[in-house]
């Protein structure tokens, strides 16, 4: 997956979350540092936290149990004097980018620049990246020997969930784990099911409601 996808996928919601984080007081807030997981071409699990230690405390939990295409952490910054968000990507081949996107205000009015090659990243987005390199170099979780639950004992019943049900459980696993964590310090977790289907199957896996996001509905013909 090429940077630029990954960048075209992840930049939309994360200025959104700007947005939201200017409008929820007549006082603007700084946007909570998140970390964003990539997979299938989608995204799938953001996590936010205040403080961006807490963030990146995700990286190896997300990488392990959500098996991403990429990880990206989101921040916003001052770069130059300007306001800026800055994205550490990194892919599961560990393949790095250091990409910045200009913030321009006027009042109310949130507008963003084209996202761009940061260069060479140095200090904390340095250390950033090495995090997620070290957190993707890890082996997921196998999904193809999740356990069933419903087993009757019945002769020649198959003892795993076929992998693609294993994949959600492990997801709604992983996500309920970040959430026990992130949640006693203010942060949040959010999960985007790939369907309505896979949603109850994260639900009745142990997934938080408060942590899904439903898939949008297909486009009218």
């Amino acid at each position: 997956m090429l940077i630029a996808d990954i960048m075209a996928l992840v930049a939309p919601p994360v200025t959104d979350l700007l947005r939201r984080s200017r409008s929820v007081t007549q006082d603007p807030q700084p946007m909570f540092p998140t970390i964003v997981a990539v997979r299938n071409d989608r995204v799938l699990a953001t996590v936010s936290t205040l403080r961006v230690e807490a963030t990146m405390s995700a990286a190896t939990t997300m990488a392990v149990g959500l098996d991403p295409q990429a990880l990206v952490v989101a921040t916003e910054a001052r770069l130059d004097d300007r306001p800026a968000l800055t994205y550490a990507v990194m892919t599961r081949e560990r393949r790095a980018r250091w990409v910045v996107q200009e913030i321009h205000e006027d009042g109310p009015e949130v507008r963003f620049s084209v996202p761009v090659d940061g260069g060479e990243p140095r200090g904390q987005a340095a250390g950033t990246l090495r995090v997620l390199a070290e957190a993707l170099g890890q082996r997921p979780v196998d999904v193809s020997t999740v356990a069933r639950q419903d087993r009757s004992g019945t002769f020649g019943e198959d003892t795993f969930l076929p992998p693609e049900q294993g994949r959600v459980v492990v997801d709604a696993g992983t996500m309920s784990t970040l959430h026990e964590r992130v949640a006693e310090i203010g942060g949040q977790v959010l999960y985007l099911a790939r369907s309505p289907e896979a949603g109850r199957l994260a639900l009745e896996a142990g997934l938080p409601r408060a942590c899904l996001l439903a898939p949008a509905p297909p486009a009218a013909s």
